[in-house]
């Protein structure tokens, strides 16, 4: 999810900035399992889902609070990088260093053999981004697995969160394709964040695209927006970015990150 550069027809015209592309528009909607509130979850597995972030329940909140087998299943996932995936002595900075030269990033292309206390991890997750939806998931998967609670998913809906009054409208949700809008020579940038929208006029360069992009402002990620050469660099090169990446030095929007 993030941005995307578009090749649309040059007369291409729909709303900027406030509807899904009708092409992209599934029709059919089951209708939400009031059961379980269309999560899907079954009761306790949804309370313990929910106490998470402790929205509704700020005083059972558990994301900073995860048990040490929590954690070696965030392990064994490959997750919890901060942690696995530095150096921690010379051999393994020169390795990286290595990487480095080679054209990768700064992770160590190993685990370092280090195991993080839950203490430690929980300490962790208050600074910078922490924990992210797949780490929430195991973390709630071995939870409910060591309380024994078996009802994992809703009884009514069968963990689908939506009831269908009709089996064959399931059929052509399912079977559901996209139309893609008119390809052509523009330029245009879309947000993916949803299933798409056009975020800009069709431009008959990459440069004049750019130009309006910067002059305008136009949103990178959330607030952030993104210089004339950045937005140019982005267009001519992947033209496609995530909305963030996140490593050892901090979070960035995917559209300045990779135009570097």
């Amino acid at each position: 999810m993030g941005r995307e550069i578009k090749r649309v027809a040059l007369d291409f015209d729909y709303p900027i900035n406030k509807m899904i592309w009708k092409g992209y528009h599934n029709p059919y909607r089951g209708l939400k399992c009031e059961a379980c509130d269309g999560s899907g979850w079954g009761p306790q597995a949804k309370r313990i889902n929910d106490d998470w972030h402790g929205f509704e329940r700020p005083e059972n909140r558990w994301c900073h609070d995860i048990t040490q087998d929590e954690v070696q299943a965030l392990l064994d996932a490959g997750r919890l990088m901060d942690f696995t995936r530095v150096p921690t002595n010379e051999r393994q900075r020169k390795d990286v260093e290595r990487k480095i030269a080679g054209g990768g990033n700064s992770w160590l292309p190993y685990d370092n053999g280090v195991i993080p206390t839950a203490k430690e991890v929980n300490e962790w997750s208050h600074k910078g981004f922490g924990h992210d939806a797949i780490n929430k998931w195991i973390c709630v998967e071995t939870r409910l697995k060591r309380l024994g609670i078996d009802e994992v998913d809703c009884r009514v809906c069968d963990g689908n969160g939506e009831l269908w009054p009709d089996e064959k409208y399931a059929q052509l949700c399912d079977e559901f394709e996209r139309i893609e809008p008119p390809e052509g020579e523009g330029y245009q940038l879309w947000s993916t964040t949803t299933e798409g929208t056009p975020m800009s006029p069709v431009f008959e360069t990459p440069e004049a695209l750019a130009k309006w992009l910067a002059d305008t402002g136009a949103s990178s990620f959330g607030s952030s927006t993104a210089t004339y050469d950045q937005w140019l660099a982005f267009i001519r090169g992947p033209g496609w970015a995530p909305s963030m990446v996140v490593n050892e030095s901090g979070c960035h929007d995917g559209v300045t990150w990779g135009s570097k």
